[in-house]
């Protein structure tokens, strides 16, 4: 059956099994799940959410195998008679479980498209089965066993994917290819201001503000030699992720600023809140972005941004994607001078522009829309191949060959679940109010 295009579209999300899609978030891809289903489910859609079973969400939560339904489906041992760790195996048949079910509603007409941010390969793999309608979106580095996946799929695969950059499009692209959609934000939930710097700045007011995880691939402690020799005031805000990085690196830098004498440049503020987030950024002259590994995205820049703070900025990943000349100033990484020239440079930049991007390139409206443009586009390129020759479509999709992995990872689910096991939530339908 072939549904009108302005039919609501039906699409299963699956998210990655570790932390419910909940707040608070555990990091950003659980922040990014939920706006993405959220939005879907504003816009009129339909959305089913594979997650963890404590998430919150608009859409209607499928629970993923929970480890008590895991236990009562295995023997004890049973993971090491396949030379797997217990959690690897636990992973294994819970994405196994998912796509299980999502085939069989597929089979049933329940589902039109298939987004996968799992960050693992069995939903990668067994995917295929959906063709053009599964989608997956890179998130991360190439991890080894995605990397696994990838060498599979590079031999061909109808399967879709995009990335969250065109860094990470670029890092991905001698394996498949994918569209770049940016990820997106709830610009609205932040207070900007947007009152010039040049008309509120003086030398005792100007403060800069970092914040994120403090261990070294965010480059905390160079933020901080940076103010120390500029002479900038710096409140610097987030966990200690690596406690021996900050005793070693940004403990002692602390310590000696709190031991000079006269002004203080450094405030250590801690882990603080989203509402405390905003609040620093909206007094700050700009942000200050020292990550020293390639972020596929940086969603503390996008977040700058909807505040209408600037930011000076290393180019790391893709933050020159994100942040423009009218926004910032992105110098090479660890160019201590560039980055301090940057402090003189950085009042010219209008903070009404840091809004106005963030409005237009970071929300989660454009995050959505791009996802929604591509969803639509595999489905009107499948529906044009049943109606140009029905007969021919049918037998394509019956002389599909799965790869091997793929068979082989189906043939060990199928055998994990031949005796009955009883489970904590039923699957439910799309039928069903959530």
């Amino acid at each position: 059956m072939i549904r009108s295009s302005n039919s609501p579209l039906r699409i299963a999300i699956i998210a990655h099994s570790l932390y419910p899609i909940a707040q608070p978030y555990a990091g950003g891809l659980e922040m990014i799940t939920q706006l993405i289903c959220d939005e879907l489910v504003a816009q009129g859609h339909k959305v089913l959410l594979y997650a963890h079973k404590d998430s919150e969400t608009s859409a209607t939560l499928v629970p993923l195998l929970t480890r008590h339904e895991f236990n009562k489906m295995v023997y004890d041992n049973e993971h090491e008679t396949v030379s797997m760790g217990r959690e690897e195996m636990y992973q294994y048949l819970t994405y196994q479980t998912a796509l299980r079910d999502i085939i069989e509603r597929d089979e049933r007409g329940e589902i039109d498209i298939v987004h996968n941010h799992s960050l693992h390969h069995i939903p990668m793999m067994t995917g295929q089965a959906l063709g053009e309608r599964f989608f997956t979106t890179f998130h991360t580095p190439i991890f080894p066993q995605l990397r696994l996946a990838l060498l599979t799929l590079r031999a061909g695969t109808t399967t879709q994917f995009t990335a969250i950059s065109k860094h990470q499009q670029q890092l991905f692209a001698e394996f498949v290819p994918s569209q770049v959609v940016y990820n997106g934000i709830d610009v609205e939930s932040f207070t900007a201001n947007t009152e010039s710097i040049c008309d509120t700045d003086t030398s005792d007011d100007e403060v800069y503000f970092w914040y994120g995880r403090i261990c070294p691939e965010k480059g905390t402690h160079l933020a901080m030699q940076y103010c120390i020799e500029a002479g900038k005031k710096l409140i610097i805000a987030g966990p200690k992720s690596n406690e021996d990085y900050f005793n070693q690196k940004v403990a002692p830098l602390l310590f000696k600023d709190s031991k000079s004498g006269g002004n203080k440049l450094f405030s250590y503020v801690g882990h603080v809140t989203k509402t405390e987030i905003n609040n620093y950024l909206c007094q700050a002259t700009a942000m200050l972005f020292t990550s020293t590994w390639d972020e596929p995205y940086g969603l503390t820049l996008a977040e700058s941004l909807a505040c209408g703070t600037p930011v000076i900025g290393f180019d790391a990943g893709a933050s020159a994607e994100i942040i423009t000349p009218e926004t910032g100033v992105i110098v090479p990484k660890k160019d201590k001078a560039a980055f301090i020239c940057g402090f003189n440079t950085i009042k010219n930049i209008s903070r009404q522009a840091c809004r106005d991007r963030a409005l237009q390139f970071c929300s989660v409206s454009a995050m959505v829309d791009g996802y929604l443009a591509i969803y639509k586009a595999a489905l009107k390129n499948r529906t044009a191949l049943i109606e140009d020759n029905p007969e021919s479509y049918v037998n394509s999709i019956n002389s599909y060959e799965l790869s091997d992995l793929t068979k082989d990872s189906l043939q060990f689910f199928n055998q994990a679940i031949q005796a009955p096991v009883e489970t904590d939530n039923d699957f439910v339908s799309f039928s069903e109010e959530s």
